[in-house]
């Protein structure tokens, strides 16, 4: 019996290939789903940067944002600036505010 993980795994996984090999809008994968389409964003993002593994991708997001969280001679502003820089080298597509020129994540 698959344990309720593997399923979501399994579940991650195929949103992920849906929005590489498919024409449709993150907001019609978040409807087919039952998400929305920022959680359809988060991951497939967690996805690109574990190499089509959710939890794995999750690790090392999490492991480089406490990293920096914890370095308490940077400021927020470079703390943000490193994730950034963080993301982009694991090819991460980086989106702006509307409301700013800064990039978000």
């Amino acid at each position: 019996m698959k344990s309720n993980k593997d399923r979501l795994r399994k579940k991650y996984f195929e949103i992920f290939m849906l929005c590489l090999n498919s024409e449709y809008t993150l907001e019609e994968i978040g409807t087919k789903y039952g998400i929305t389409k920022q959680r359809v964003w988060q991951i497939v993002r967690f996805n690109e940067i574990g190499k089509g593994d959710y939890y794995e991708g999750y690790r090392r997001y999490t492991q480089e944002y406490n990293t920096l969280l914890n370095d308490t001679t940077l400021s927020t502003i470079e703390r943000n600036r490193l994730m950034r820089d963080w993301l982009s080298s694991h090819d991460i597509r980086l989106i702006r505010s509307k409301n700013d020129t800064k990039v978000i994540t």
